[in-house]
């Protein structure tokens, strides 16, 4: 499952140690991170954009390298991380076209209080306890909601099987030889590029389709619901044809009567 996650912490050392914890579970292959920036909020209220510097700890970008990364970032980890510093020029890319919880960037917003420090990441987790187990302990408020893309059909189902390779790749990696890791390792990054390009391309696609045309907000919605329906449909019917095989069955197979 992909999820944008805010996990926030009161401490520059225990957002540094969160991160560091992340890249162990990736490592072996217990997740997979697609996009991640820290953010910090001030004691003033502003909110600044700061990155990892192995001699200092975190550095603060400038304001024309936080536009830049964001612009960079084709995924919903910039657009958080955009409205959450001001830096989001347009509205290309809105909270609808990744079907969040309603609630979810208020959500993050609250637990960003001045003072803190925040991850914010997009990740594909096949469950919450990775994540929770390891960044609880450092004292983290974890908020997470699940990332459905809106994309145009093909786009879609492109980035689902993208998804799907990262995922078999990630499993490899837990049971890899220690001289075949390296290159499991350089397959998965090749993937997350090519994901990353896909995002990029959409994101282009969705700027010159919201200038001819825009769909109402209830009409997105039902859009985006339906869509889910449908994958966690296809979902469950792939978790049972597993199941039958494992127990040694056949799928029963009705025949349609017209």
């Amino acid at each position: 499952m992909t999820n944008l996650i805010i996990a926030s912490f009161k401490e520059d050392t225990q957002a540094i140690e969160a991160s560091q914890k992340l890249n162990e579970l990736e490592t072996i292959g217990d997740i997979t991170i697609y996009e991640r920036v820290l953010v910090r909020k001030k004691a003033d209220g502003t909110t600044e954009l700061v990155q990892t510097d192995t001699t200092e700890g975190l550095t603060t970008l400038s304001g024309m390298t936080i536009g830049t990364l964001i612009g960079a970032l084709a995924g919903p980890v910039g657009m958080l991380a955009g409205m959450l510093t001001g830096t989001l020029a347009g509205a290309a890319m809105e909270v609808d076209d990744y079907g969040f919880a309603e609630d979810f960037v208020s959500k993050a917003a609250d637990h960003l209080q001045p003072g803190t420090i925040a991850i914010i990441a997009e990740v594909e987790e096949d469950n919450n306890i990775f994540i929770d187990d390891s960044l609880n302990p450092l004292g983290a408020t974890l908020t997470r909601s699940e990332v459905n893309y809106e994309l145009d059909k093909y786009s879609d189902e492109e980035l689902d099987q993208l998804d799907e390779d990262i995922a078999e790749q990630r499993a490899k990696l837990k049971t890899a030889a220690a001289d075949k890791k390296a290159k499991i390792d350089k397959k998965i990054a090749d993937l997350k590029e090519k994901r990353k390009e896909t995002l990029a391309e959409w994101k282009e696609k969705a700027k010159e389709a919201a200038s001819d045309v825009k769909e109402s907000v209830k009409d997105r919605k039902i859009a985006r619901i339906r869509n889910k329906i449908e994958k966690h449909q296809k979902k469950i019917s792939d978790l049972e044809s597993k199941l039958q095989e494992a127990i040694g069955k056949q799928p029963e197979v009705q025949a349609a009567v017209h």
